[in-house]
């Protein structure tokens, strides 16, 4: 079957061999797969997923992903194809969407697993029709519908959901977790202490059920045990009382540069006194035209 020859993206120009030319739907560049040009082609797509975002932005076309294990592939299309990989490189992205194939496949293989292919830019009026064409010759494996946007309305039986939930159980877990290794801000850990406190903590108003000797127990290992300072800060916080200092920066505002378990604690810090420290807190005035205090986390966004 031959490629139609059409112009696609018709101000952009590619540079093919120090000439500029315009890129079309024929096979201008020497770069093949199966048989079949392509215009790139990204080995470790998740390494590099920024320089894909900004390097496909605003452009519409059709991309193969291609499993370098089995050889199966994926042919898909996007009026914007930064924002589809921007989905595909998103962990619960893939789990929301759990009943497309390709999406399964990404969370078993491993993104490393993986090479994207940009097949070719064209025009959003002529995607389903360029689409088409390379589901004809490259009968893609993990395309479960065969025709091009063929997948509206398409809904899966309950026996298949059943299937594909249970052939998801267990698989992200652990060293696969996308979450491994990860740490947060002290900033984030401040927020998320914060929401487990008094109601928020599944543990709220509950009582032990422990025999009295196991309670007293616990008394004695607690009588005398001196708390650090992240302890002091957690009750404080459940008490109401922390001060949060921030300092102020020409280039970024004001900076969290300390949290304290009270204003007495924070007015040592800056060798002032408690009172001091709360009366601005309560005004909301500068200190010295330089510390702001607050008695809550601020989050910037």
């Amino acid at each position: 079957r031959e490629v139609p020859i059409q112009k696609c993206y018709k101000y952009n120009k590619f540079s093919i061999y120090n000439y500029n030319i315009i890129r079309t739907y024929s096979t201008l560049s020497k770069n093949t797969s199966n048989n079949v040009p392509y215009i790139k082609v990204y080995e470790n797509a998740f390494d590099i997923r920024k320089d894909i975002y900004k390097e496909n932005l605003d452009k519409s076309g059709i991309y193969m992903f291609t499993n370098k294990l089995t050889n199966d592939i994926y042919i898909g299309q996007s009026i914007n194809l930064a924002n589809r990989f921007k989905n595909y490189f998103n962990l619960s992205y893939l789990k929301h969407k759990y009943s497309l194939v390709i999406s399964r496949a990404l969370i078993k293989y491993g993104f490393s697993n993986f090479s994207l292919t940009i097949l070719e830019y064209c025009e959003i009026s002529d995607l389903v029709t360029r689409e088409q064409y390379y589901f004809d010759i490259l009968k893609p494996k993990y395309n479960t519908l065969k025709i091009a946007r063929s997948s509206l309305n398409h809904k899966h039986t309950k026996e298949t959901k059943m299937k594909i939930s249970n052939s998801l159980k267990g698989i992200y877990v652990k060293e696969k977790s996308a979450l491994l290794g990860l740490t947060a801000s002290d900033e984030i850990k401040a927020l998320m202490s914060i929401n487990k406190l008094k109601e928020n903590n599944p543990l709220f108003d509950k009582t032990h059920k422990e025999s009295e000797s196991t309670i007293d127990l616990m008394k004695q290992k607690a009588s005398g045990r001196i708390n650090t300072e992240v302890t002091k800060l957690k009750m404080s916080l459940v008490r109401g009382n922390p001060i949060y200092i921030y300092e102020k920066c020409s280039s970024e505002g004001f900076k969290l540069i300390g949290s304290f378990v009270s204003a007495r604690r924070a007015g040592k810090f800056l060798e002032i006194s408690g009172s001091t420290i709360i009366r601005y807190r309560n005004s909301g005035e500068i200190y010295k035209d330089r510390y702001k205090f607050s008695s809550q986390l601020i989050i910037k966004n």
